[in-house]
């Protein structure tokens, strides 16, 4: 397959392993903190990929550096952006974080521009970036119409979440994107289970709480199982083949993900609108992974 297009594959793969997330978080959330949701995910996928690890007899670099790059990154991609997001949300509605959050291809290309020799930015992926965003945009048109609400600290929260998925990208290819198989996912998720679990105890207080039902676990655990251990094996394959601009496009696919989702299981109504936002994003990502080239010139045949 050629490698343009299993990149564009594998990005709609991973936004729906990562968009199939919001469906289980609405289950979750319900009765367990958002913190503790997130530290019990990242846990639960740490051991699955850590028994893959162990069956498959791999070790873990036993560098200080490298536990040093991985915490760091772990702060970046699973941690600070997760947190900056649900503080925003409290003062700006979910679809102005929505937009906010497909701002992250922008951030990304221009610090891939600076930081990754091999993810210049260029004509073909300023215009797919572009596309990308104005179907984000068209896609979340009526709901803007109908009046938002925005703070100053919200919209800067959300745009420091954006920033920080922005900058996980860029660290990821130059430091993760070389190790073997299951190890550096497997590092990420213990590394973001030693943080995520004491903040979930501190703020959380979450022994405290009456037991999960199970439909609160089959939240976490959907979230564990798809969005992240299923997802993180995705997410560093398609790390091996592609640049951080690429990568980062799944931000702008997430709200077609979302709206095939609530079609599916919510009974939700896809419009024209969408539909057409639906192309709008899916031409950009094509444009920015070299699936279509960009036209540079119309050529006009003189006779």
């Amino acid at each position: 397959m050629d490698i343009a297009l299993q990149r564009v594959l594998l990005t709609i793969l991973l936004t729906c392993l990562w968009s199939s997330s919001f469906l289980f978080i609405k289950l979750a959330v319900a009765e367990i903190p958002v913190i503790t949701v997130v530290a019990v995910r990242v846990a639960l996928a740490a051991f699955l990929m850590g028994t893959i690890m162990l069956f498959q007899r791999r070790r873990f670099p036993k560098s200080r550096e490298f536990w040093l790059h991985t915490t760091l990154f772990a702060t970046l991609s699973s941690i600070l952006p997760v947190l900056l997001f649900c503080y925003a949300e409290k003062s700006i509605d979910s679809a102005v974080a929505a937009l906010i959050n497909g701002t992250t291809p922008m951030f990304t290309a221009l610090l891939a521009h600076q930081f990754t020799p091999s993810d210049r930015l260029d004509r073909q992926k300023i215009m797919g970036i572009a596309l990308s965003v104005g179907g984000m945009l068209c896609l979340f048109w009526p709901a803007l119409q109908q009046g938002i609400n925005v703070t100053t600290v919200g919209m800067g929260a959300a745009l420091a979440g954006a920033f920080c998925y922005a900058l996980s990208h860029v660290y990821a290819k130059k430091y993760f994107s070389h190790h073997e198989p299951y190890v550096a996912p497997s590092a990420q998720l213990l590394a973001s289970s030693f943080i995520l679990m004491p903040l979930a105890f501190w703020l959380d207080r979450f022994y405290t709480l009456a037991f999960p039902s199970a439909t609160a676990w089959l939240g976490v655990g959907g979230m564990a199982i798809f969005g992240t251990f299923i997802g993180f094996i995705v997410y560093y394959r398609l790390l091996a083949i592609s640049g951080p601009t690429s990568l980062s496009m799944t931000a702008c696919f997430f709200p077609v993900g979302g709206m095939l989702l609530g079609s599916l299981f919510l009974g939700e109504a896809i419009t024209l609108t969408g539909i057409a936002a639906a192309g709008m994003i899916l031409i950009g990502i094509a444009l920015v992974n070299g699936v279509i080239p960009w036209p540079t010139r119309l050529v006009v045949n003189p006779e």
